[in-house]
């Protein structure tokens, strides 16, 4: 139980570094070379969360608010991190202790970064759970339908309890978003309706 408990805070800290733009620290990937502003989204990240009342099921936005450079890690800055934003949602029909929990992450880059971001998040997270992994943790990456310029997709299950978290990353036009999600695959498929829309509202 206390080698549960410990992983789970590993992974909720790891979570909060994925959000905060760890991704890729550690590649030795060049930055990619901006492209023209044309090819980038216009709109102010505020503006492209996705309401609950659009969410497949019954959602309660429950926190929201803008990402500080301040916060964000050496690769973000170095990938010209403009500017970010945050909502978390919360399924209505669960408790507050096992309720389905969604959130939303939004970064602006130059276009080619955004969308490096993607499969380097996507790796991180994998590579970290192997590292840390025990006989009773698996990740997987999943096969997802194409979103946006660059997606990707993979879960992880504690076979303890056989919990699951959900990550949705993706890009377009400048915008990297990572959706995180836990439950089950019927809330994934959530989660990923969730990542159409939210790609939607980039413009």
């Amino acid at each position: 139980m206390a080698n549960k408990i410990c992983f789970s805070v590993m992974l909720m800290a790891f979570l909060i570094m994925l959000s905060a733009g760890i991704a890729g620290c550690t590649s030795t990937t060049p930055a990619a070379v901006p492209v023209a502003d044309k090819n980038l989204s216009t709109a102010e990240p505020s503006g492209m969360i996705v309401q609950p009342q659009e969410i497949p099921g019954n959602f309660t936005l429950v926190a929201k608010g803008e990402r500080e450079y301040s916060e964000m890690s050496g690769w973000a800055r170095e990938h010209d991190w403009k500017k970010g934003y945050y909502a978390v949602y919360r399924k209505n029909d669960q408790n507050s202790s096992s309720g389905t929990v969604i959130r939303q992450n939004i970064s602006v880059y130059t276009a080619p970064n955004a969308s490096l971001a993607v499969s380097d998040t996507i790796d991180e997270f994998a590579d970290w759970i192997v590292k840390e992994n025990a006989m009773n943790q698996s990740v997987e990456k999943l096969s997802i339908s194409p979103i946006g310029d660059a997606s990707g997709s993979l879960k992880y299950i504690d076979k303890d309890d056989n919990s699951g978290t959900y990550v949705i990353a993706f890009a377009k036009n400048g915008v990297f978003e990572d959706i995180e999600t836990n439950g089950t695959a019927a809330d994934y498929e959530t989660a990923r309706q969730f990542a159409t829309i939210a790609a939607a509202k980039i413009r």
